[in-house]
């Protein structure tokens, strides 16, 4: 049976980033009505991405904010639907994700074919539509998906962006069971659900980060390298020495240039690498036409996930194969969190409890 909500107030919170100062604070504003196929969705929790960071900072050039709130990854309920929504799917009080994708065309190649996270006319939560820094948001019931009850809301919210990423990620790479995958940045919020996924997936994690082994460790890593306390021109040989060879795949979730680099040096033959995170800088990887010849590696890059890649990554977390870890702060905090992330000192996923 779905929960309840009560009747949605007037007006509600929001965290708001001025247009002009760019600063980031809690105001009232009018509740959003849903429309079309749109729905209302009360927000219990939400998680903190580094796509938050750069839609705040506007530090990239194809990824910039029409709206004023973030934040896509929000787990709550239903608490009114649209005139268009469907009520044979869809009633008050359902348990739902608010995610990264608002809408997709569904008819286009990528979206036919398996990516449409790549859909050249999506609209994004958070970028093109009001997200979830705030106590309702309104996703479109025609992507929506459900989020098991069996998991909290601050367990759920990771997944709906970082936990989706990096299972597509490995999805894609091409694995079997015993490779080893090396994760950069594997201790942030990305890496700490990618360690779990290729553990649970049937691979050999091996993380990479800065100051944060007790937690890779702990969460399934195979080896740990500290990239700061390794002179830097020999992370690529520890690696090697750790794999045996070379790592099967790189799964870059690191928003570093020198993360990529690394990563060319020490795939083995016929490898992969996924590139995932996002650095502010121009990065060239340094990649040769020979290392495509003569090794064989491939290069790929996603984001996020389809509809049936959320409910597979939810499912591990169902099943207790994951686990998310990180710290909950409050909606009035979204500024300091977005900090903190720029900083790298957040361990894990940052969650905002909203209510």
């Amino acid at each position: 049976m779905p929960g309840t909500t009560t009747s949605p107030p007037p007006t509600s919170l929001a965290a708001i980033q001025d247009p002009n100062t760019k600063t980031i604070s809690v105001r009232s504003r009018r509740t959003p009505t849903p429309t079309g196929t749109q729905v209302l969705v009360k927000i219990n929790c939400t998680g903190v991405c580094a796509s938050d960071l750069h839609l705040a900072r506007r530090d990239l050039s194809y990824l910039q904010a029409t709206v004023p709130i973030a934040g896509h990854e929000g787990v709550g309920r239903i608490a009114a639907l649209g005139p268009d929504a469907d009520p044979s799917r869809w009633r008050v009080g359902d348990r739902v994700a608010v995610r990264w994708l608002h809408t997709v065309c569904k008819t286009c190649e990528v979206c036919t074919t398996g990516y449409e996270n790549l859909c050249p006319d999506r609209r994004v939560t958070g970028k093109d539509v009001e997200g979830c820094f705030a106590e309702y948001a309104v996703p479109d019931s025609d992507y929506l998906c459900r989020v098991p009850e069996s998991v909290s809301d601050a367990e759920a919210a990771p997944i709906l962006c970082a936990g989706v990423t990096v299972y597509k990620a490995l999805k894609i790479s091409d694995l079997r069971p015993g490779n080893w995958v090396a994760i950069a940045g594997a201790g942030g919020g990305l890496g700490h659900l990618a360690i779990q996924y290729a553990r649970a997936m049937g691979y050999r994690p091996l993380a990479l980060d800065a100051g944060k082994e007790e937690l890779c460790t702990r969460l399934g890593a195979e080896a740990y390298i500290d990239v700061l306390e390794t002179e830097e021109d020999c992370v690529v040989a520890r690696v090697l020495e750790v794999t045996g060879g070379g790592a099967h795949c790189a799964l870059v979730c690191a928003s570093s240039g020198r993360a990529y680099a690394d990563a060319v040096g020490y795939l083995r033959r016929a490898a992969t690498m996924v590139c995932v995170g996002l650095p502010v800088r121009p990065s060239p990887i340094p990649v040769l036409p020979e290392d495509f010849v003569a090794r064989g590696i491939r290069i790929l890059g996603t984001s996020t996930g389809t509809l049936r890649d959320t409910d597979e990554a939810l499912g591990f977390l169902e099943r207790g194969e994951i686990k998310t870890h990180g710290v909950e702060r409050s909606l009035a905090e979204v500024e300091d969190v977005l900090e903190e992330i720029a900083q790298g000192k957040v361990s894990g996923r940052a969650v905002i409890r909203v209510s």
